[in-house]
């Protein structure tokens, strides 16, 4: 498993929340730390786990590691450095 932790602009909380976008109100946009993961194996296929401080955790389903890795720079901005293997 690896994981990243970013500071991120999210608009909602709770049940409901989105990765702010610049057309969002500015008053209903926090920055939060989201902790990012990808879980999961060749066999099941990978899962991008995205917890948003205060906010419930969603996910993503990937074929592959790096498929869930592109995702997480695309809506995260998260640099292929910026993962960390975790022990299992």
């Amino acid at each position: 498993m690896v994981k990243a932790v970013v500071v991120i602009p999210i608009r909602g909380s709770g049940t409901a929340w989105k990765v702010a976008e610049p057309s969002d109100p500015p008053a209903r946009v926090q920055q939060r730390v989201v902790t990012l993961e990808i879980q999961g194996d060749g066999e099941n296929g990978y899962h991008l786990v995205m917890s948003p401080a205060g906010c419930f955790t969603a996910d993503t389903w990937h074929e592959s590691v790096e498929d869930a890795k592109a995702t997480a720079a695309e809506v995260f901005d998260v640099p292929p450095d910026g993962w960390t293997e975790t022990p299992k």
